[in-house]
């Protein structure tokens, strides 16, 4: 089995953390297994990421972390040629493809989206997509991530598995 580069996570993974399971008031430990996992060049999200988190209030606790993170964490998306030589591919894709709505099709490829940016940064590198999103073949009103991915030949999991192969007790980082 090929070893993966590693793991490019979804804007949704932060913003449930934040809301849910991992609140910074008590769970600081599952931000500092994010930063650990940068750190041991793992764990990564994407510029377009970025700019979703910030479209949030300037006291969003997400928000702040995500500026805070080192420069290496949100890599470039639009200004690489590779990824934007795989997001045309991705858009072909949706845009020709039968099974979904215009208004699906619309929505994956607009521009302020990550979710096409991801799959295409994921492609480019041979990252693992990291989403709380779940397939659904039969949708036709959403193109979901783990879908597009699959037609691109990007695996896709859910934080929990990362977590499971990357994580000790407490949060601990481990390869």
């Amino acid at each position: 089995m090929i070893e993966k580069t590693g793991y490019l996570i979804d804007a949704n993974v932060f913003i449930q953390a934040k809301n849910f399971h991992y609140r910074f008031d008590f769970c600081a430990e599952f931000w500092q297994w994010l930063q650990e996992g940068n750190q041991a060049d793992v764990i990564y999200s994407i510029d377009k990421v970025l700019k979703e988190l910030k479209n949030g209030k300037a006291e969003d606790k997400v928000r702040l972390w995500a500026e805070a993170m080192p420069g290496d964490f949100f890599l470039d998306d639009v200004k690489d040629p590779k990824v934007m030589e795989e997001y045309a591919q991705l858009i072909q894709w949706a845009t020709t493809n039968t099974h979904y709505k215009q208004q699906a099709k619309n929505e994956f490829a607009r521009f302020e989206v990550a979710d096409a940016f991801l799959i295409a940064t994921a492609k480019a590198y041979d990252y693992t997509l990291v989403t709380h999103e779940l397939s659904n073949p039969q949708s036709k009103k959403r193109i979901l991530i783990p879908d597009a991915a699959n037609a691109m030949q990007v695996d896709s999991i859910q934080i929990y598995d990362l977590l499971s192969q990357h994580a000790k007790d407490n949060f601990t980082f481990s390869l």
